[in-house]
C-alpha cells in the first residue's frame, strides 16, 4: 500500500469536491441537518475558497491518497489570536478507509508541521455529537479545551468542543 499526503491543487478542485461530499454525507447525516451539510460545503469547496486557502503562506490542504486514489484530506492553519499553536481545520476519511491508520497518519503529519513551525499546540474544533471523531481525538492525546457555539451563516450554527494538544 503506497500512501501519499500531497497538497491540493487546482486541478484537485472538482475531486476534493466530490469527496467531502461523499465524506460528509456519509458521515455527518443524522448529526446536523442536511441543509446544513450542504450549505457547508458549498461554502469551503467554492474554487475561489479553495483558491485562496492554496495561496495562503499560512494555510495547508492536503489530499490522502492510497494507491493513487484520494480517500480522505486534511486541513491546517496559523490562527494569529493563537500564535503558539496550528489548528487542525479538516481531517476526514471515507468511512471504507477507517480503522487502517490512515487518520493516525494524517494527525501525524499536521502534527510534524506544527512542531517544524516551533508550534507547542495542535488544536481543532469537534461536534459535540461527534463521539467517534471524539474518541479518535482523546486516544491521540487531545483533551476538551472548551465548549462553543459558532454562528456560520445560512441560519446554521457548529456546536463544537475545542479540543487540544500539547505536543511533546
Amino acid at each position: 500500500m503506497t500512501i501519499s499526503i500531497d497538497p491540493v491543487t487546482a486541478a484537485d478542485h472538482a475531486l476534493l469536491r466530490d469527496l467531502a461530499g461523499r465524506i460528509w454525507r456519509q458521515h455527518y447525516t443524522g448529526m446536523i441537518p442536511a441543509a446544513q451539510i450542504d450549505f457547508m460545503l458549498a461554502e469551503r469547496f467554492r474554487d475561489d475558497a479553495l483558491h485562496e486557502t492554496r495561496a495562503a503562506a499560512d494555510r495547508w490542504l492536503e489530499l490522502l491518497r492510497v494507491d493513487g486514489e484520494a480517500v480522505g484530506y486534511c486541513g491546517s492553519m496559523l490562527v494569529a489570536a493563537e500564535p503558539d499553536s496550528l489548528k487542525l481545520g479538516q481531517l476526514y476519511l471515507l468511512d471504507a478507509r477507517r480503522g487502517q491508520g490512515l487518520g493516525r497518519r494524517m494527525l501525524e503529519h499536521v502534527e510534524a508541521r506544527a512542531r517544524a513551525l516551533g508550534r507547542r499546540t495542535v488544536f481543532l474544533q469537534v461536534n459535540k455529537a461527534n463521539a467517534g471523531a471524539i474518541a479518535f481525538y482523546t486516544r491521540r492525546g487531545f483533551t476538551v479545551r472548551e465548549a462553543a457555539v459558532f454562528e456560520i451563516g445560512g441560519g446554521f450554527v457548529m456546536d463544537d468542543y475545542i479540543m487540544e494538544k500539547r505536543l511533546g
